[in-house]
């Protein structure tokens, strides 16, 4: 079993980098193959492909910490401010994961601080509530602002 995945890998990857298969950039990127996601991305995949849930390459790499995978799909030109369905962008999931290089880096990038989900969290509520005050520290340096508690809107 384990030689016919390795011969279905060998002889299916190359196929799909030369067609620049999204399934196989969100394989692996969400595997962190950061070799892999390089030569697909090189061959034409999508920087900005999600996976069948809507989940764009971006933020599972922001979400999974891998600073690198995500670093290739940013300079593939990947939407830094990307959403999922919930409304989570990259700087959501690495705030809330406590992936600190990976915020720096989309903040570096131009990833806006105080975009929400759809449950009105931003990164900083999001990395707040997980108990990451390191990354609270670096996005109210990058220009998050904290809302106050008891503000509604009426």
């Amino acid at each position: 079993m384990r030689l016919l995945s390795i011969l279905l890998c060998c002889c299916l990857v190359p196929a799909a980098v030369a067609a620049g298969d999204p399934v196989q950039l969100i394989a692996a990127v969400g595997s962190g193959r950061v070799q892999a996601v390089r030569d697909l991305l090189a061959s034409g995949g999508d920087a900005n492909a999600k996976n069948g849930a809507g989940r764009p390459a971006l933020v599972i790499a922001a979400a999974s910490g891998n600073t690198r995978t995500t670093r290739e799909l940013l300079l593939a030109g990947a939407d830094v401010n990307a959403v999922d369905a919930a409304g989570n962008t990259p700087l959501i999931g690495a705030s809330a994961y406590g992936h600190a290089g990976v915020a720096k880096l989309l903040l570096a990038s131009g990833a806006d601080p105080n975009l929400k989900n759809a449950a009105g969290q931003s990164a900083l509520a999001r990395a707040t509530l997980a108990g990451w005050p390191d990354i609270a520290e670096i996005l109210k340096q990058a220009g998050a602002v904290e809302e106050a508690a008891d503000s509604k809107k009426k």
